[in-house]
């Protein structure tokens, strides 16, 4: 009898035992030491200019999908986080991957400093493209 009191005893402090998951997720390295050129390429979307992936600047924020995951930095100095496709902007999901990789704009003119608009002061330059103007180069950041 013993014997049972003992096991009933330490079944429920082997019931509660920690579980650890280790995700390893590796983080964009898309730094940049000054505010990238930002393209308007349609109503509250930009894309950095001439930049190697889709990097999009919606909402105040930067997004950018690697290998189907979502991640998001508040800065273009960095600062990434994963987050969950319901929680990035519709308008940037919809877009098929690629669109927007390496564009140029036709005219200069219409590139808005992305420092100009974080401050709040995009009052309208650089609205629309004119088409597909997809050019091969570097990208400004380091990725």
């Amino acid at each position: 009898m013993n014997r049972l009191l003992a096991a009933l005893v330490l079944l429920p402090s082997m019931a509660f035992g920690q579980v650890r998951v280790d995700i390893d997720v590796k983080l964009p390295d898309i730094v940049f030491s000054t505010p990238p050129p930002l393209v308007v390429v349609q109503p509250g979307v930009q894309v950095v200019e001439d930049y190697d992936e889709d990097l999009y600047v919606v909402d105040d924020a930067y997004w950018v999908r690697r290998d189907g995951r979502w991640y998001r930095a508040r800065d273009y100095r960095g600062g990434w986080v994963v987050v969950e496709e319901r929680r990035v902007p519709v308008t940037v999901v919809k877009l098929p991957p690629g669109r927007y990789k390496r564009w140029k704009h036709a005219k200069k003119g219409n590139v808005v400093p992305a420092s100009h608009h974080e401050r709040g002061h995009d009052h309208g330059h650089g609205r629309g493209h004119d088409g597909d103007h997809h050019k091969g180069g570097k990208g400004k950041g380091k990725k």
